[in-house]
């Protein structure tokens, strides 16, 4: 795996949880929002769109297992395979006067779950954050690559 693999590898991983942050804000924020319904990224291996489930079900025999446990299956990182919108109903409010209301004057609102939007969010921060010292981490060992040529 080359230096570039790696910042290719965490790039992926940036790009996939800002895609996460991006809904999961904007659930948070349509959150009193009639009618809103709450969407959720799916994540995906990025090499051939596969899940991490699969790619172990789908292995020999042959020590492909143990190369994975060992971190030497040479992966392709993350991206997001699909935009998936909640279709439960949210709570009905009683507001004869909204205009939204049914004939009952009855109001669905959103069904956006305020602390579970949060959980996400939180989780694809330290995700973020995880790649981003990668690549901090891969660009000092790109400098140090560097120095010690120019001490030679």
């Amino acid at each position: 795996m080359s230096i570039f693999d790696i910042y290719e590898t965490a790039n992926s991983g940036l790009n996939a949880m800002r895609q996460t942050m991006q809904y999961t804000s904007e659930n948070i924020a349509n959150i009193m929002t009639p009618g809103y319904k709450a969407k959720s990224v799916v994540l995906a291996a990025r090499a051939n769109n596969q899940s991490f489930s699969d790619m172990l079900a789908g292995m020999g025999g042959n020590g492909e297992l143990g190369q994975v446990l060992k971190g030497q299956h040479r992966g392709a990182g993350a991206m997001v395979a699909q935009v998936v919108e909640d279709k439960r109903p949210g709570a009905m409010v009683y507001d004869p006067g909204h205009p939204l209301a049914d004939a009952n004057g009855n109001v669905e609102m959103s069904n956006v779950d305020g602390s579970k939007e949060m959980l996400k969010m939180m989780d694809a921060v330290r995700q973020y954050k995880a790649n981003l010292s990668i690549i901090e981490m891969a660009k000092k060992a790109s400098q140090e690559a560097l120095n010690m040529t120019k001490n030679a």
